[in-house]
This record gives C-alpha cells, structure tokens and sequence, in this order.
C-alpha cells in the first residue's frame, strides 16, 4: 500500500487575543499551513474545530468568514468538525455554509484507511461541562461498527479521559476537558470491529494515552501560549505506511513519535488483582 499522507490542524482561534491564546496571530499562521500543505501535496488535511474565539453571532460570521476564506485556497480535499467555540453563537449549518463543507458525523476513505469523522454535541455550560445528546452514542457506536478497515476517530473534544495535571485550562476544571459519559465513550471504541487511533484537539497540548489497547492522540492549539510563551503554531501529519502511523507534530510545541495499528479487542492481558 502506498504511504498515506494527512496533515492536521486544530484550535485556530481567529480573534481576538485572550489570556494564553494568540488570535490575531491566527490568519498568518493558518496562511503558512496552507502553503506548506499545498507544496507537500497532502492526501487530505483535517481541521478539528475551534476554528474562531466566539464573540457574538455578526462578529463570528467574520472571523469564520476569514478562516473559510484560507481554507478554500487548499488543495488536498479537507475535512472538518465543529469545536464549541464554532458553535456558541453560530449554527453547524452556518458553519458548513461559509466552510463549503460538511461538518456532521460521517466517513471517507483515503487509500485503505477510514476518516471517521464524530460530531456530538460540544456545547460547554460553566456549570454542566461537556455532555451528549441524545443519540450521540449511538451515532458513534453506528460509526465505528460500519467497517473492519483501520480507522481514524476524528473529533474535537479527547476521548481518553487523559491526565489534565498542569494543563492552564483544565488542571481544576477537569469536566468542560472531556465528556460526562466518557466511561460509556470508551466502552464503544474498544468494542468496535476496527482498529483505531483516536485524534482530538481542545486541549491545547500534545499528549498520548492508550486506553483499552486504543491509542489516543491530541493536537496543540495553533496559537496557544502557555507551554512555550508564544502561539505554538502546530500543526501535525500522519503518515501512514502499512501498520505504521508516524505522528509528526511541527513548530514550536514539537513532537514525533510512531504508532502501529491496535488489534482488534482487547490486545493484552487481564490486568493483575490488587496486590497484598
């Protein structure tokens, strides 16, 4: 098989400049990502939503106009899904009118690997946290049941239920980090047919977690600042080579590291019985 080539980006953010985040760097960066995309010449490029820092409805209509504007200049096919921050003063439809584009629950095909693409609620209350509607899991459980071959499970928000110490974020606010039902979540991954990496934005760092055998992999922010002290810039490719996944994140949040495709089931033991 033929190496597959797909480049991420995550957690734009055009805006405004916030405590950690660097909106107004936002366009110039995204600008950069494009023309390296277009000379690498990428079989797909995947955005996983934030794409704006929600200020009011008018005002994200630009913002998302000005994202979708670059976008468009792309010339691999390009996939995207809503963050919450797409969708606190806009609508997904608003959001796939100005992208030109689908955002919704849905697959394709690149080669012989499956984007799964999953689009469940990411509405954040202060109060709440991130929970699913109705249907959500089912629609993540139909997803993932629909074919055998290797799958990316492509969202916003983390799926692992991963670690958030010294995240600026979300050490001390662990609930709007990941969903109320993530214990259900995972029982639906690592009961699926195909093997999976999982890949997420939201958090604003790069991380690695397996959980029940499934690799779990999130993407720093495209203008984040508290782990280097300016905006990141990061942006990532997969490579995938036969069962090698090469995950290379770029710029100055750097990282690389290589993956095989997780069996299907469980792949290891039992885990021991407390000890003593």
């Amino acid at each position: 098989m033929n190496a597959i080539r797909i480049a991420f980006i995550s957690d734009i953010h055009n805006g405004r400049d916030l405590t950690s985040v660097r909106g107004t760097a936002a366009l110039s960066l995204l600008e950069k990502f494009i023309a390296d995309a277009n000379d690498a010449a990428y079989d797909a490029i995947v955005d996983l939503g934030d794409r704006i820092s929600d200020e009011s409805s008018e005002r994200d209509q630009e913002l998302l106009a000005e994202v979708a504007q670059r976008f468009q200049q792309l010339d691999a096919p390009r996939h995207h899904v809503c963050g919450n921050h797409d969708l606190n003063c806009l609508t997904q439809s608003d959001n796939e009118a100005l992208l030109d584009g689908p955002t919704n629950t849905r697959s394709v095909l690149v080669g012989g690997v499956r984007l799964a693409f999953w689009q469940p609620s990411v509405n954040l209350s202060r109060q709440r946290g991130l929970r699913l509607d109705d249907g959500d899991l089912s629609s993540l459980r139909d997803l993932l049941n629909d074919d055998e071959r290797p799958t990316l499970l492509l969202n916003h928000v983390p799926l692992s239920g991963h670690s958030l110490k010294s995240n600026f974020y979300f050490e001390n606010n662990p609930g709007h980090a990941t969903y109320a039902e993530i214990d259900d979540i995972r029982q639906v991954i690592s009961q699926a047919p195909c093997p999976i990496v999982a890949i997420a934005g939201h958090v604003h760092w790069n991380t690695l977690m397996t959980v029940d055998g499934v690799p779990h992999l999130t993407l720093q922010s495209l203008t984040e600042t508290f782990t280097v002290g300016e905006a990141a810039g990061a942006t990532a490719m997969m490579e995938i080579t036969g069962d090698a996944l090469h995950w290379t994140v770029r710029g100055k949040d750097p990282l690389s590291l290589t993956l095989r495709w997780p069996h299907n089931g469980r792949p290891w033991r039992t885990p021991l019985p407390p000890i003593g």
